[in-house]
């Protein structure tokens, strides 16, 4: 049983978002948004999209590919968005070796191999490999096996890395852009009734976003704690918050922000009074 946990890391995934889109796109799928393209290797096919994800699947279980566009000056840009790809698959993995850098059809390339498991403890082995365009963007594939299909897997990658095509720059979603202005917040709270038997406590936290409608942003958190001991012999409490300003695009249904502390990619809806950003809504303040 223990093989099959991996086929459905994918349906996990995209099952917890909004909508899935299933894939009707061919064997040389495009993200036109992004002007980039690839084409599925043999024996493999494109099972689902969501957002800007691509899911590859192939006969057998136990391997899938991951294919995604994103806005990387460098490799370092790439580097940081692992994080959030291993958390999202809940992967917990150390690299091994070195990455290797090549060249692909005249395009700089990367690849990095990891030795993770699943939370049940199974083997995974991954490749991802970056391929990046002239216009500030690129293509990261990541795979993922078994132990018993690791042998796959990497050449399974290579033929995607391999058959990336740049088309040319990016797309901006304008409208999206602009429709974003204006001031939007998101809070969560909780609060347990104080009684001198039991003690109690409440917390807070907010967030505080604003768009100008034409590039730039600017933000803010919040979050506050406080306790109450029982038998009120004593409380406690604490708060801290952080801020950051830049600039943000549209690129398809990808909200990117670059600011003081580096660039994030977001799945956005946007929609007349809230807008939804990787699953946390954001309501409209003014």
């Amino acid at each position: 049983m223990r093989p099959v946990h991996i086929v459905f890391i994918l349906s996990m995934v995209v099952d917890s978002a909004p909508a899935v889109l299933r894939a009707q796109t061919g064997n040389s799928p495009r993200f036109e948004a992004w002007n980039l393209g690839y084409t599925v290797p043999p024996g493999w096919q494109l099972a689902q999209q969501q957002g800007r994800v691509h899911g590859l699947t192939p006969g057998a279980p136990g391997s899938i590919i991951y294919v995604a566009p994103g806005r990387y000056q460098d490799f370092n840009a790439v580097a940081a968005e692992l994080p959030k790809a291993f958390q999202a698959l809940n992967l917990t993995g150390v690299p091994v070796g070195a990455p290797v850098t090549s060249t692909i059809r005249g395009l700089q390339a990367m690849t990095a191999t990891y030795a993770a498991q699943d939370p049940a403890g199974v083997p995974v082995r991954v490749q991802v490999t970056a391929v990046l365009s002239p216009h500030g963007t690129g293509l990261v594939v990541m795979g993922l096996a078994v132990v018993t299909n690791a042998a796959q897997i990497g050449p399974a990658v290579d033929l995607v890395a391999q058959s990336v095509v740049v088309g040319g720059a990016p797309v901006v979603d304008q409208r999206a852009v602009a429709a974003l202005r204006g001031r939007w917040i998101l809070y969560s709270g909780r609060v347990t009734g104080v009684t001198s038997s039991t003690g109690g406590s409440s917390r807070s936290y907010e967030e505080n976003v604003e768009f100008d409608g034409v590039g730039r942003f600017s933000f803010r958190s919040s979050a506050s704690v406080s306790v109450t001991t029982a038998g009120s012999a004593g409380s406690a409490s604490g708060a801290n918050g952080s801020s950051d300003q830049g600039t943000y695009t549209v690129i398809g249904t990808t909200l990117i922000i670059r600011g003081q502390q580096g660039q994030a990619s977001y799945e956005v809806q946007i929609l007349a009074d809230r807008f939804i950003a990787d699953g946390k809504t954001y309501l409209r303040d003014q």
